[in-house]
């Protein structure tokens, strides 16, 4: 091995290491709830010293938000990539669909997310985790009305900022009732939805 892929090699180990321990955090989390799990348990699941997750995290609380954060942040990556290319008519119906499916898919993600926020009421050192998790939401959801705005799929007179914490709320509104309640209906409450945002008005007199 050249001296340069050595290198490079030890150049990606943090990174690694770190995504390594944020994987083993999420499985570690969702199976036994924050107040059950130990940072000697996230290390021995991630193959890391114990001293890491503090080096990399300084503790469980930021860990919990950085678990999250990932979660999200591959959560869209995906969703870019399926309304990539699709048409105005359908626009609505596939970015549905992709909450849909992550709350059947990925239901550990939500637990951890109220849990978070449980946790953020009443930890002062977690309130400002919850504060830029719920931003980066309504940012992201900001975006993808941005887009439904330029497809013509959402009236472009609609308050990008306001519906996207519209729709935060109803996801995650939506994704407890959901789990506390099976028999909720999830995609008629997104037609409906849907139904809706088509109808808001537009800016032409």
């Amino acid at each position: 091995m050249s001296k340069q892929d050595t290198t490079s090699k030890h150049s990606e180990e943090p990174q690694e290491t770190r995504k390594r321990i944020i994987s083993a955090a999420a499985r570690v989390l969702a199976e036994k709830g924050y107040d059950a799990t130990t940072l000697r348990e996230i290390s021995r699941e991630a193959d890391a010293a114990p001293g890491l997750v503090h080096y990399y995290f300084g503790g469980k609380d930021q860990l919990l938000v950085e678990v999250l954060k990932s979660m999200g942040e591959l959560h869209m990556q995906e969703g870019r990539e399926l309304l990539k290319n699709v048409t105005p008519e359908r626009f609505m119906e596939v970015a549905f669909a992709l909450s849909a499916t992550r709350l059947a898919e990925q239901p550990e993600a939500y637990r951890l997310r109220y849990e978070l926020f449980s946790l953020g009421l009443h930890n002062a050192r977690l309130s400002p985790g919850v504060r830029d998790l719920l931003a980066e939401g309504r940012d992201v959801i900001g975006q993808v009305v941005s887009w439904g705005q330029q497809l013509g799929a959402v009236s472009p007179s609609a308050n990008r900022d306001a519906l996207a914490s519209l729709l935060l709320a109803v996801f995650d509104g939506l994704a407890l009732q959901k789990m506390m309640d099976p028999t909720v209906d999830v995609d008629a409450v997104y037609q409906l939805l849907a139904q809706m945002i088509r109808g808001l008005p537009s800016d032409e007199k």
